[in-house]
């Protein structure tokens, strides 16, 4: 029983989500200062993104605790293996932690951190069901860790100083933006029924399929034309450009690839396929970051 319990505590948090968040910081570092990735602040920044992030897992099962009785029927909180009182504790005591450590950062982290932590709450709160205001809302938090972890690394922890420092972070946060906005937009297409559960107001219930799809693609095609910034303002070079390629060439496959189908099966190919291309995106970024120092 106990075992169980333990298994419950870390199934909530979905630990793969929060561990992503918290490599996110990670590459936000990497970006801006080589020397900062084994320091401890790189390792309270890692932490705060995964406690943050946590916490916002357990607050999305808590909102979500009726839905998930009709259709996800394992979650902790619709077994029995956490009541609803016990999972707000334990939300709490990850927020807490994770704002510790961006406290014991900077005064400058604790602040981003308190923001994030606050967007993840409303976005489990209300903002979710309101279409594209929620699909933006995941693209912003999976942007904001990129930053974070910039602001960490850079000798005055200031927004204006991490983008003088590593000019390649406000290029990938935004391609990391606009990306996510369309693969959270095209992901509404599959999820229609759970949408209609929640009383979601889906940019595919509002306007269909097929216009999803094309919202989707223009997004997109923004994060592709975002991948040629940093080479047209003599912020990366020509290797960075031919690496880039493979994720342009993907993404403009994926957009071909949903225009064209709009079945279940192609919206699960274009959300893997995306985080495919996002990964290799992020592999030129670093590469271009290293001939650099």
């Amino acid at each position: 029983m106990q075992k169980n319990k333990v298994r419950a505590y870390i199934s909530i948090v979905r630990p793969a989500n929060s561990l992503m968040v918290g490599t996110a910081v990670i590459i936000g570092v990497i970006l801006t200062s080589l020397q900062m990735a084994l320091s401890l602040k790189t390792l309270y920044g890692f932490l705060t993104g995964f406690f943050i992030s946590a916490f916002s897992m357990v607050v999305n099962d808590i909102y979500d605790v009726e839905v998930d009785r009709k259709n996800k029927l394992t979650r902790p909180l619709v077994v029995g293996e956490i009541g609803i009182k016990e999972a707000w504790i334990y939300a709490v005591m990850l927020l807490v932690i994770g704002l510790a450590l961006s406290l014991a950062t900077s005064i400058e982290a604790f602040t981003i951190a308190a923001l994030f932590g606050f967007i993840s709450w409303a976005y489990n709160f209300t903002l979710k069901r309101h279409g594209i205001v929620g699909n933006m809302t995941v693209a912003l938090s999976t942007s904001i860790p990129y930053i974070y972890g910039s602001i960490i690394s850079t000798n005055k922890p200031t927004l204006t100083n991490a983008f003088q420092e590593a000019p390649l972070i406000p290029w990938f946060a935004g391609i990391s933006f606009l990306a996510v906005t369309g693969r959270e937009v095209i992901k509404t297409i599959s999820d229609v029924e759970g949408d209609k559960i929640r009383e979601v107001k889906s940019i595919t219930l509002q306007i269909g399929k097929e216009n999803a799809a094309k919202v989707g693609v223009v997004f997109f095609a923004l994060a592709i034309l975002f991948t040629l910034g940093p080479y047209i303002q003599g912020q990366a070079g020509t290797i960075y450009m031919i690496m880039v390629l493979a994720p342009d060439i993907l993404f403009f496959y994926i957009s071909y690839l949903i225009l064209m189908d709009q079945s279940v099966k192609s919206v699960l190919k274009v959300k893997k396929l995306a985080l495919l291309g996002m990964l290799l995106g992020f592999v030129a970024f670093v590469f271009e970051r290293v001939l650099m120092t």
